[in-house]
C-alpha cells in the first residue's frame, strides 16, 4: 500500500493519490547466474563432506589398526615371555618345596600367581581377537566401537601379592 502526497506551490492545492503498487522483475537479462551459483555452492558442499568422510574413515581404520597391533604385541609378550617365565618359576619353586626349602603356602601362592598369568594371557588374546574383528570391520566400511581394555587381570595380579 503506498501512499503519495503531493504538494503544487503555484497553485497552492494539495493531492494525496492512494493505490497499491507492484513491482515485477522481468527476466529479461538473467543467464541462470543464480541457478549456476547455488549449483557451485552444492557441488562445493558436496566436495567437502566427501573429503570429511574420507578423512574420517582413514582415521578410523589408522586408529582401529593401532588398537589391534597393541592387542597383538600384548598377546604375544603374554605367550612369548610371560607364560614361560612363570612355567620356570613354578618349576622352581616346585622343587624347592620338594627339597623342604619353601612351605605349602608359598607354593600356592605361586600357583595362584601362574594361574593370573594364564588368565591374563587368555584376556589378552581375547583382546585381541576383538581388535582384529574391530579392523576387519573397518576395512569393510562398517567400524565398530569396541573398547580394548587391558588393565583387569594386572590389578588382580598386583592385588594379590601380600
Amino acid at each position: 500500500v503506498r501512499r503519495d502526497s503531493v504538494f503544487d506551490a503555484a497553485e497552492n492545492t494539495h493531492s494525496t493519490r492512494r493505490g497499491f503498487e507492484i513491482s515485477l522483475q522481468l527476466p529479461i537479462f538473467d543467464w541462470g547466474g543464480m541457478r549456476r551459483d547455488a549449483m557451485s555452492a552444492q557441488t562445493l558442499a558436496a566436495a567437502n563432506r566427501l573429503e570429511a568422510t574420507a578423512r574420517a574413515a582413514g582415521s578410523n581404520l589408522r586408529e582401529s589398526y593401532s588398537a589391534y597391533r597393541t592387542a597383538y604385541d600384548i598377546a604375544r609378550h603374554h605367550r612369548d615371555e610371560v607364560i614361560p617365565l612363570r612355567k620356570s618359576i613354578s618349576e622352581e619353586n616346585q622343587l624347592r618345596y620338594n627339597g623342604m626349602l619353601i612351605s605349602v603356602f608359598e607354593l600356592l601362592a605361586d600357583s595362584r600367581d601362574q594361574v593370573n598369568s594364564v588368565m591374563a594371557a587368555l584376556n589378552a588374546e581375547q583382546q585381541f581377537w576383538l581388535a582384529d574383528a574391530a579392523l576387519q570391520a573397518s576395512l569393510i566400511g562398517k567400524p565398530t566401537s569396541t573398547g580394548v581394555s587391558g588393565g583387569g587381570a594386572a590389578a588382580a595380579e598386583a592385588g594379590a601379592g601380600h
